[in-house]
C-alpha cells in the first residue's frame, strides 16, 4: 500500500472509489450482463434477469402504470409534467388508502353472547 493512499482522507478515498465504480465497475457489470445473455449455457432465468437489467440500463423499459410512456426523471420534467405526476401519485394514494388492508378487522359494536367482551 502506497503512502499516498495510507494518508488519504475519507473524502478523497470516496471520490477515488466512486470514480473506479463509475468506470471499471460499470464496464465490468455491463460486460458480465452481456456475457450471461450470449452464453448458451446460461440458465433461462439468468438470461432473463440480465436482459431486463440491460434494457433498464438502456432506458428501454416503460412505465407499466402509465400509458406506455418512458419514465422521466423529475429533474427532466416541465412544470406541467411535474404537476401531472403529483396528481397521479395523489390519486394512487387515495385509491390505495380506500382499499382494506390485509388482516384488518373492525371490532364489532357488541358481540351477542353472555360473557363480557374486551370491546365493551
Amino acid at each position: 500500500m502506497g503512502t499516498e493512499k495510507q494518508y488519504e482522507t475519507p473524502e478523497a478515498l470516496f471520490e477515488r472509489v466512486s470514480l473506479r465504480l463509475r468506470t471499471v465497475g460499470l464496464e465490468s457489470a455491463v460486460e458480465a450482463l452481456i456475457n450471461v445473455c450470449v452464453d448458451k449455457g446460461s440458465p433461462p432465468p439468468a438470461k432473463a434477469t440480465a436482459g431486463v437489467a440491460l434494457l433498464r440500463a438502456n432506458g428501454m423499459l416503460v412505465d407499466k402504470a402509465g400509458s406506455g410512456k418512458k419514465v422521466k426523471d423529475p429533474s427532466e420534467m416541465t412544470g406541467d409534467e411535474l404537476q401531472d405526476a403529483i396528481d397521479r401519485l395523489k390519486r394512487d394514494a387515495r385509491a390505495a388508502s380506500a382499499l382494506p388492508t390485509q388482516g384488518s378487522v373492525q371490532a364489532p359494536e357488541k358481540i351477542e353472547r353472555g360473557a363480557p367482551c374486551a370491546f365493551d
